[in-house]
C-alpha cells in the first residue's frame, strides 16, 4: 500500500469514527433533553407582587409575573436600550391600557418570540411611553422542548415553573379542576360561585373571574358588572370608603367580608376591593392571595388545577 492509499484509508476511518461520535453525541443529547426537569424561576416578593431576575433575549432583566395584561409589557427606555438584542419589528401605536393605578399610553406594539431564561415567550408585546416594569403574562410562556404552555406556580416556595407535558401526566386526584377561557384581552378566566357574608348579609354570585397574577389582593370586584352593580345599588353589598390619612380623600372602596368562599376555599376577615372597569365584562379578579397553594395552569388544554 502506497502512501496515498494509506492516507485515504486513514481518512475514511477517521470520517467513520467522527460520524459514529456525532451519532452517539446526538443520542446522548436527545436523552439528556428528554430527562430535563421543568424550567424553574425563583421569585422574590416586592410590594405584594412577584418578580424574577432572568434574561430576555440574553439581556439581564427584572420581570414581574403577570396574567392580567394583554402581552409582554416594557418601557420605551428598556426597548431603546436593548432593541438590537430584542430584534422586534415594532409599529407605532396610540393604544392605551388601564391599570388599577391609572391609564398608560402605548408607544409601540409588536408580535414576537423572546427567550426568557430557559423558556420562551410568544405573543403581543406592548412598549409603554412612561417608566414601566417588564411584565410577562404566564399564559404566553412555553417550554422549548415540546412547546407546551403549562405553568406551575408555588408561591409558598416562591417558584414559577414552565413545564413539559410529560411532567404533569400524573396529577394528584385531590386537585380541583376548573375550565379556563380567555377574554378579549387574552386574560385567563374561570367561572365560579362566590359566597360573601358581610355587614350581616349573605350574597351569592356566579360569574367569571380573571385569574390575575398582577393583583396583590385575594379578590377584587368589578362595579361595572351588572350583578355587582345591582347588589351595590340594592344595598346587599355595602361599600366602605378607604381614605387618604393626610388629605381625607376617598382613594378606594371595598367590602369587608366576615366570611368568603370560592372554588372550595374559605377565607375569614377579608377586605375585597370594588372598582369600576368599564372595558371588562367579568365580575371580578382573583389575585395572588388566592394562589397561596400550588396551582397548575394548562393553557394548552384550557385547565386550571388547584391543589388542596
Amino acid at each position: 500500500m502506497n502512501f496515498e492509499d494509506a492516507l485515504c484509508k486513514n481518512m475514511r476511518e477517521f470520517q467513520q469514527g467522527m460520524r459514529k461520535a456525532v451519532m452517539l453525541l446526538t443520542l446522548l443529547l436527545g436523552q439528556y433533553c428528554m430527562a430535563q426537569t421543568d424550567i424553574v424561576f425563583q421569585l422574590t416578593k416586592e410590594h405584594g407582587h412577584f418578580f424574577c431576575e432572568t434574561t430576555l433575549n440574553g439581556v439581564n432583566a427584572k420581570v414581574m409575573v403577570e396574567s392580567g395584561v394583554p402581552g409582554l409589557m416594557m418601557s420605551a427606555a428598556f426597548y431603546e436600550a436593548h432593541k438590537d438584542s430584542l430584534q422586534l419589528e415594532v409599529k407605532e401605536s396610540d393604544e392605551k391600557i388601564r391599570y388599577l393605578g391609572g391609564l398608560r399610553h402605548i408607544k409601540y406594539t409588536a408580535q414576537g418570540r423572546l427567550q426568557i431564561g430557559g423558556a420562551f415567550f410568544e405573543g403581543p408585546i406592548k412598549i409603554i411611553h412612561e417608566d414601566h416594569a417588564i411584565m410577562i403574562p404566564i399564559q404566553m410562556l412555553h417550554h422549548p422542548l415540546d412547546n407546551s404552555a403549562i405553568v406551575r406556580i408555588d408561591l409558598g416556595k416562591s417558584q414559577l415553573s414552565v413545564c413539559c407535558r410529560k411532567n404533569i401526566q400524573s396529577l394528584s386526584p385531590n386537585v380541583t379542576a376548573l375550565n379556563l377561557t380567555y377574554n378579549q384581552f387574552g386574560m385567563p378566566v374561570i367561572t365560579a360561585s362566590l359566597d360573601i357574608k358581610a355587614d350581616g348579609q349573605k350574597v351569592s354570585i356566579t360569574g367569571q373571574f380573571i385569574t390575575d397574577m398582577g393583583n396583590a389582593s385575594l379578590l377584587f370586584l368589578n362595579k361595572s358588572d351588572t350583578v355587582i352593580e345591582k347588589l351595590v345599588r340594592e344595598g346587599k353589598l355595602r361599600l366602605h370608603d378607604a381614605r387618604d390619612n393626610r388629605t381625607g380623600k376617598v382613594v378606594a372602596q371595598g367590602v369587608y367580608a366576615e366570611k368568603l368562599s370560592i372554588c372550595n376555599r374559605t377565607y375569614k376577615g377579608v377586605s375585597v376591593g370594588v372598582s369600576t372597569f368599564k372595558s371588562l365584562t367579568e365580575c371580578g379578579f382573583l389575585g395572588l392571595k388566592f394562589f397561596t397553594m400550588p396551582a397548575v395552569f394548562d393553557f394548552d388544554e384550557n385547565k386550571l388545577y388547584l391543589f388542596n
